[in-house]
């Protein structure tokens, strides 16, 4: 059985095919078209995935998308006579957006429909086409993909966005082959919008405001005067769900402002450049991440409550918050939590089809996340073309770690591409921008001189996980970079360019089967400096996308201010740099 599941005409979209009920690739559009957040139908990522499972269209036998387009149609007619006033404008707006910024699909509703005639428009040459074409409610696409590549027969399960057709958050149990619905908070009172509104209040863009927004509530106060003034905005309702004051928000009627001019003349004008925020504004983004937490542990405690398990599944874009992810461990009562790594949009071509597969179908889990290395990979021949494309220096060695823990220790920065790549947003270690966390002006190095960001931005660490709680106060795995924890108060001089200005670091955990080539190169390092820890920041510059393939990273590397790239078995240096001895 083959099942092909995608998601488009919003933004991330991604394709992914199951063999069998296994998960056997996963891609996003963006690392192939090198356009962030790409919204577009995902061709090149179809191909892709039939490419890698040796597979023609005509192989498939259904195809699954995440979105059930009728579920909107009998909810839009009531928002728009409520908002009639707003609806000429509201239009208008969303005709100038592109796809990737409309995050409220009212243009795209129809052409969801007519998706299996523009699937096979798309590949003319494929005959026989034999495929079934399934429109799949959104959030429990969401729910499967966690639930279903958790190492849980059972579990509560959250799922968080900015919306669905209608649903903004949802409350599930599942076990087995079956997800059941407890509850959903549906439009407008929307978490992820909310969120998104802040981010866009304090001068952020579209959908990486959030990201950025995270990291910016560290430098606030997240118990000032803005956290008490605007948690007054939020009610958390005994269903385990919450009510926003909308009078406060515009998110639900106009892209150009997230929030309303009540909103602003309690928290100030909104910035147009996300820059330069005062200490007010500071507690603002506090205050928006606390209301977060606020939130996601109510809904969390809730939903141990009524399941009464002791495992939790996360998925949703707003799962991404690895700050909040983090007291879920210390504020809940689970004790097992499995947040799947393409929590965004991207994940529910995963968990379309795996929903298909199994609460459809009703065929039985025999699948697993071992890890997130679901994408791409390339032999030596292609390693090698793009190395001399560039007319960069290199060396092949199977010596490799050694030669990069030498070379971290002494503070040089690494481009890191190996094996398979990974599925969802963050870089895993196998296609990485690797620095010794020890050195104190590494951060500022690594913002100003390699990924040509804001400043105020932290970076992750990668561990062994054995090591965890050596440095950190939490030892809970963590293989997929979605969970904060504390630095240990010995341990921030150690640590200064991961600690983040309130103490905290988002770390990802390396165990024995994972990644064993970072596995090695940690023990490397461990040997070189007494430390199992380094800086993981995603391999891309500014303004774009993951690399994905072997010209993508040397063309990285080529223009970032990194000294060596390892890239396969191959040691490369910058131009004008002798061959690197190993």
């Amino acid at each position: 059985m083959n099942i092909l599941g995608f998601n488009c005409y919003g933004h991330d979209s991604a394709a992914a095919i199951i063999i069998d009920g296994k998960v056997v690739f996963a891609i996003e559009e963006e690392r192939l078209t090198r356009k962030k957040h790409y919204g577009g139908i995902p061709v090149e990522s179809i191909k892709e995935c039939l490419r890698f499972a040796n597979l023609t269209l005509a192989d498939i036998d259904h195809v699954t998308f995440f979105w059930k387009p009728w579920i909107s149609y009998t909810k839009v007619p009531v928002f728009l006579f409520k908002y009639f006033d707003k609806v000429p404008s509201l239009m208008r707006e969303q005709s100038s957006f592109t796809v990737e910024e409309n995050l409220g699909m009212l243009n795209y509703l129809g052409k969801m429909r007519n998706l299996p005639n523009t699937l096979r428009e798309l590949f003319p040459n494929e005959k026989n086409l034999k495929f079934k074409f399934h429109l799949l409610e959104h959030h429990f696409t969401h729910a499967a993909s966690a639930l279903f590549c958790s190492p849980y027969e059972e579990a509560a399960i959250l799922t968080l966005d900015g919306a669905g057709e209608w649903t903004t958050s949802q409350l599930s149990y599942g076990k087995g082959i079956d997800i059941k619905k407890i509850a959903t908070v549906d439009t407008p009172y929307s978490l992820g919008a909310f969120y998104q509104a802040v981010s866009r209040h304090l001068g952020f863009a579209l959908i990486e405001g959030p990201g950025k927004l995270m990291g910016l509530s560290s430098y606030g106060d997240k118990n000032a005067e803005e956290y008490h003034q605007m948690k007054k905005l939020v009610t958390l309702t005994d269903d385990g769900g919450f009510k926003l004051d909308m009078s406060y928000m515009s998110y639900h009627y106009t892209r150009k402002s997230g929030v309303s001019e009540k909103f602003t003349k309690l928290f100030g004008p909104s910035k147009t450049e996300g820059r330069n925020w005062t200490d007010h504004e500071n507690n603002v983004a506090a205050a928006a991440q606390h209301i977060v937490e606020d939130v996601i542990i109510h809904m969390a405690n809730h939903l141990h409550k009524v399941t009464g398990s002791d495992n939790l599944c996360m998925a949703g874009g707003v799962a991404l918050n690895s700050v909040t992810n983090g007291l879920l461990l210390t504020h809940t009562p689970f004790k097992n939590i499995f947040i799947q790594p393409a929590a965004g949009d991207s994940g529910t071509a995963v968990g379309s089809a795996l929903y298909y597969n199994h609460c459809i179908l009703r065929n039985p889990r025999n699948y697993v996340m071992k890890d997130a290395f679901l994408g791409s990979e390339y032999d030596d021949d292609t390693y090698e073309k793009a190395i001399k494309e560039f007319n960069l220096p290199y060396i092949k060695t199977k010596d490799y770690t050694t030669f990069a823990a030498k070379q971290l220790a002494e503070g040089k920065i690494i481009g890191w591409f190996q094996g398979r790549m990974e599925f969802g947003p963050r870089a895993l270690g196998n296609r990485s921008i690797l620095a010794n966390p020890c050195l104190a002006e590494m951060k500022n190095i690594l913002n100003a001189r390699v990924k040509f960001r804001e400043g105020f931005r932290p970076f992750a660490a990668i561990i062994l996980e054995e090591d965890c709680g050596k440095y950190f106060d939490n030892d809970y795995p963590n293989p997929y970079m979605l969970m904060v924890y504390n630095v240990k108060e010995d341990k921030k001089e150690l640590l200064p360019a991961i600690t983040h200005v309130d103490g905290t670091v988002r770390i990802q955990t390396v165990n024995e089967t994972e990644n064993p080539p970072m596995r090695e190169l940690l023990k490397a390092f461990q040997k070189e400096t007494g430390v199992s820890v380094l800086i993981n920041t995603s391999f891309n510059i500014k303004g774009e996308p993951i690399v994905c393939n072997p010209y993508d990273a040397v063309s990285s590397f080529d223009r970032a201010d990194m000294d060596y790239l390892i890239i396969g078995d191959f040691v490369v240096a910058k131009k004008g740099q002798p061959v690197p001895t190993v």
